[in-house]
């Protein structure tokens, strides 16, 4: 019998696995198997007999619909897996086990309607995934969650995209490069999981606006491209959480003017591109005219020209002048009114300028300058300029200025808070 199964055991096939330097028929193979190419073969399945020793596999633009459990399981010093340009519409729950050393997964022009979510479990040292140019509809809860140690993430052209959960980025607390180009968003995702992320592409979607808070948690942001993104307002304070940006590109949108010292926050900042929008040249950007001469004193062409009025057409933003048109210091529509509260209410003191292209600060009774970002528990600058108690103390009696301001000056307004204790 023992003579019996060692003949049986020499007659058996060899496992995939088995031979170490083995190139499967289909594919060419080079430094002893560790690289394989199989692109361009029709194939419909992934192939057989690939070797142990496999760190680059590439099975890109073949006719692969379905990835299958434990399909690369022998591939444990697999690095760089590229299935991108396939059909592939589904991949299976354990699809990639046993690949402990995977860096980079190219999935990109397939046909995925969603994120393969359970797909990702034990890959521990991905750090590279790319989905872009898939049909998927809808980004889950926690769709990335397995794979805390991705840096960069390719979600752009997802053209049929509905819907992105608020949670949808939770867990990617490395993540540096993020990509939703193209995706026809209306409006930025919650990112605020994102807390190492240096760059975001955002352009080619239809965002309209950009308001206070889409950039929450970003602190760690580089660089931000807005181009193509049809933003035709950008509204006052709504880059304040980018303290660490030294790149912005706003290029190729609908733009006329944007609000009084946006980018005074942004000390960091060094590079804009402007260009290719309908600029509006009058007092409301000439603060942008001096911020250009400032920040990129040795090319003030580069960002962008004035499309009216017709006096200034084609003349850059950096050559303008005061002298170019008359301004006026502005105005405070709805100014603050005296208000008596007990202590522990809540409390607002408003201050509604004619126009979104100022910035808003107040001044408290101990001579403190707030703005909007400015740090104090119960006192915050909200966005409109609204000065806001959360509960008031008798201590926070006394007189509050608010001071609107724009190329041409500022316009204060006062008025006194009195808070009496409680019984």
């Amino acid at each position: 019998p023992l003579l019996l199964l060692l003949l049986l055991a020499a007659a058996a096939p060899a496992s995939p696995a088995a031979a170490p330097t083995s190139c499967p028929a289909a594919c060419s193979c080079s430094n002893q198997a560790s690289r394989v190419i199989c692109t361009r073969r029709e194939l419909l399945e992934v192939p057989g007999s690939i070797s142990v020793n496999t760190r680059y596999l590439n099975l890109q633009e073949n006719h692969i619909q379905v990835i299958r459990t434990d399909t690369f399981k022998h591939l444990r010093h697999l690095e760089i897996l590229q299935l991108s340009r396939n059909l592939v519409r589904k991949v299976e729950v354990g699809a990639f086990n046993g690949l402990p050393n995977l860096n980079t997964l190219e999935l990109f022009d397939n046909r995925l309607t969603t994120v393969p979510t359970q797909a990702f479990e034990y890959l521990s040292k991905l750090r590279e995934l790319w989905l872009r140019n898939n049909p998927i509809e809808s980004i889950p809860s926690y769709a990335f969650n397995r794979v805390p140690s991705l840096r960069r993430l390719d979600l752009g052209e997802l053209k049929r995209l509905e819907y992105i959960s608020e949670a949808a980025f939770e867990g990617l607390v490395n993540l540096r490069y993020l990509n939703l180009g193209m995706c026809n968003l209306k409006e930025i995702p919650n990112l605020t999981a994102l807390v190492r992320l240096e760059e975001l592409e955002l352009s080619g979607n239809r965002l309209g606006r950009v308001r206070p808070g889409s950039f929450q948690g970003l602190g760690s942001l580089r660089k931000l491209w807005l181009m193509h993104a049809r933003v035709a307002a950008v509204e006052r304070n709504a880059f304040d959480d980018l303290k660490a940006l030294e790149e912005l590109n706003l290029a190729h949108n609908e733009l006329a003017s944007l609000p009084h010292d946006l980018f005074a926050p942004l000390h960091r900042l060094e590079r804009v591109h402007l260009h290719h929008n309908p600029w509006r040249c009058d007092c409301d950007v000439l603060w942008l005219s001096w911020w250009l001469r400032e920040t990129v004193p040795s090319n003030t062409s580069c960002c962008a020209r004035c499309h009216a009025p017709p006096a200034l057409r084609g003349r850059y933003l950096g050559e303008l002048e005061p002298g170019h048109f008359t301004c006026y210091a502005p105005v405070i529509v709805e100014p603050p009114a005296d208000l008596n509260v007990t202590e522990g209410m809540a409390a607002e003191l408003k201050c509604r300028t004619g126009t979104a292209m100022t910035s808003v600060n107040w001044l408290t009774p101990n001579g403190t300058l707030m703005t909007h970002g400015s740090y104090r528990v119960r006192i915050s600058v909200l966005h409109d300029g609204t000065l806001n108690f959360t509960n008031v103390t008798v201590q926070d009696t006394g007189q509050y200025t608010c001071m609107v301001t724009n190329a041409a000056g500022n316009t204060t307004a006062s008025a006194t808070l009195n808070v009496s204790a409680a019984d």
